[in-house]
């Protein structure tokens, strides 16, 4: 039966448009990396917002990254990236209570520490481990998925496969994953990324009453009626509250993390799969490679997250302290420059170059420590099913020369490419 995958081009194109969400979260910049080079190589540590330590005004920061009452440091050096990330006691998520970001997401993973943070992660996290990306997912969800998408572009000569296949594919895994159906994926990705883009407390708060109405209906028939997805766990798991109770989790709770997985998971790792295509293509050499030889893909696909993350992440300094020999006070927000930190040639030799090839070194792409990304073996089962799909079934694969050159943009906060057209035959 068709899923729906299939359909709706015109409403992927337009939940699914970086220049837009730049535009929306501080501003399209071009090339930020010549500036991120160059602060790297003034120190670890400045003083300033990202966009401030760029030159650039400090609203292009967006995303609810910059507030002119607070006092910003921005992060660049890879030890000092990973220091922020594992320092729990010096450093703390609490920095996305004061951005606003959990009065859209509510109480989650994303803006806890410590004990509280553990519990909800130790509910979750048996379903993002390796073993089970490689099998539950891959077989119950991702692949079933791809081999629908290839079908649904066989007989394409030309087609833009950011849209066509890559903006599908991450979000209605997610949405797949916790029970859901393709147009309720639709639906939350559409409200979520209004309550994104509110101006007012009113319309953020009316996007997250949308999102949880989308949800209540699931969760409560998941849980009289269990099943094998992701709602259905979560709506008989167990949790240890502080006085050692054990209780199930509220519908508030699975409702704000089904939100936070299903736009985190669908969000980035589109992104993600544009850019180990674009990095790919690119480097036909590395492409006729991966494609003569996929067992490379895995290490390509690591390769390309090193080489083009998102590239920023904030923390808030818990107490005073001092990293890589700068004093930071108590409250400050910092901004982790991940994409800095992933070209740091401290850690690594020609760091701009895409090389498949590269000795592994961990990067920051998923974060570190305690708050690392929950779906990173999710995300990269998915890729790495897509794109060894698309070689299989389109193994001359090829930009399209005839369209506009694919190109990477974005704001400072969130990087990706936008259309990507390519010859299939």
């Amino acid at each position: 039966m068709d899923s729906g995958l299939k359909s709706d081009q015109a409403e992927y194109e337009e939940l699914f448009e970086i220049e837009g969400e730049a535009s929306a979260g501080g501003g399209l910049i071009e090339d930020p990396w010549p500036a991120w080079t160059a602060a790297l190589a003034k120190g670890a540590v400045l003083e300033g917002s990202l966009a401030e330590c760029m030159g650039l005004p400090p609203e292009m920061n967006g995303g609810g990254l910059y507030d002119p009452a607070r006092t910003y440091y921005s992060v660049f050096s890879f030890a000092a990236v990973s220091e922020v990330f594992t320092r729990k006691d010096d450093f703390w998520s609490d920095v996305y209570n004061d951005m606003g970001t959990s009065q859209e997401f509510g109480e989650t993973i994303l803006s806890l520490d410590g004990i509280s943070h553990r519990r909800y992660r130790d509910v979750l996290q048996p379903f993002f481990q390796p073993p089970v990306a490689e099998t539950w997912w891959r077989e119950k969800v991702i692949d079933p998925m791809v081999t629908e998408l290839v079908e649904s572009i066989r007989e394409d000569e030309s087609i833009d496969i950011n849209t066509r296949f890559f903006a599908r594919l991450p979000l209605h895994t997610m949405t797949g994953g916790f029970g859901l159906s393709h147009q309720e994926g639709l639906e939350l990705r559409r409200h979520m990324q209004a309550g994104l883009k509110a101006k007012t407390m009113e319309d953020r708060l009316t996007s997250r009453e949308q999102t949880s109405n989308v949800l209540k209906g699931a969760i409560l028939e998941k849980r009289e009626n269990p099943s094998d997805d992701l709602i259905s766990h979560l709506a008989h798991a167990e949790i240890t509250d502080d006085d050692g109770t054990e209780r199930k989790l509220t519908h508030e709770e699975i409702t704000n993390h089904c939100r936070l997985i299903v736009f985190a998971g669908g969000e980035t790792t589109w992104r993600q799969m544009g850019n180990a295509l674009f990095a790919l293509l690119n480097h036909p050499e590395q492409l006729a490679e991966v494609i003569a030889d996929r067992s490379l893909l895995a290490q390509a696909v690591l390769e390309s997250v090193r080489w083009n993350p998102d590239p920023t992440f904030p923390r808030k300094v818990k107490r005073d302290t001092v990293l890589a020999g700068v004093e930071l006070p108590e409250g400050a927000h910092l901004h982790l420059c991940l994409a800095a930190a992933n070209h740091d040639p401290s850690r690594w030799d020609n760091p701009e170059v895409f090389d498949i090839h590269r000795p592994f070194k961990r990067s920051v792409a998923f974060a570190a420590g305690a708050h690392s990304c929950l779906g990173q073996h999710v995300a990269r089962q998915e890729i790495i099913a897509a794109l060894s799909a698309l070689f299989d079934n389109f193994p001359n694969i090829r930009w399209d020369s005839s369209k506009p050159t694919a190109k990477i943009t974005g704001s400072i906060v969130q990087r990706g490419p936008g259309p990507l057209h390519v010859l299939l035959h």
